[in-house]
């Protein structure tokens, strides 16, 4: 898969802007979410690795999909990655190349918003998972009121500037039009100055 000028760009500056919101408060979000990952877990678009430190030990296995090759080598890289074996490889959300029924636990980071068919991303997620599956998810998601006009605003621009980014996607309701049941969501903050992420949705769903 060919990375274009914007997906190298973006994987230059967005490591940088998310180390800041890591150290905010953002990693104690991932740390908490991540503990609830069990048996062999699929994190789709795993950037940089920012949730590698925070999952157990105890995993089966952790398979990291990342389709831009930049931050796939620094993936690569990481060293601070749970003790379960764990791979790293190129994929698409949007068709992936596991069995069905064949992973324990899907998890996704500020992902969705960037993805082109975000509803067959997350029909590939439940199709994927072992009957009782859980998805574990921590996206940013359209806020309300003027906050939702600003981020329609400038939706175009953010789209331009990082590799896709949906300011204003409406993420919660793609999960609940899913087949998955059992959702739990939690409506936080990025702890970030930028307004159009702010709102932020974190929890779980079972297949």
């Amino acid at each position: 898969m060919t990375t274009t000028f914007g997906q190298r760009s973006f994987a230059r500056w967005y490591p940088r802007f998310m180390d800041r919101v890591e150290r905010a408060g953002q990693a104690e979000i991932r740390r908490e979410q991540l503990a609830l990952a069990r048996g062999r877990v699929l994190e789709i678009g795993a950037g940089s690795g920012l949730s590698l430190p925070h999952y157990p030990d105890e995993l089966d296995e952790l398979v990291l999909l990342e389709p831009n090759a930049v931050l796939r080598a620094q993936l690569a890289a990481r060293t601070d990655g749970p003790a379960a074996p764990v791979t790293v490889i190129d994929g698409d959300a949007h068709a992936l190349d596991f069995p069905d029924a064949s992973v324990d636990t899907v998890t996704a980071s500020l992902v969705f918003c960037s993805l082109g068919d975000p509803a067959r991303a997350l029909a590939e997620v439940h199709r994927v998972l072992r009957p009782g599956g859980q998805f574990l998810f921590h996206e940013h998601v359209r806020g309300s009121g003027v906050r939702a006009v600003f981020q329609d605003l400038l939706t175009p621009v953010q789209r331009r500037l990082a590799d896709g980014c949906h300011a204003n996607r409406d993420f919660e309701s793609l999960l609940r039009a899913a087949p998955f049941t059992d959702i739990e969501v939690a409506a936080l903050r990025m702890p970030t100055r930028l307004p159009t992420i702010v709102p932020l949705v974190v929890g779980t769903a079972r297949a």
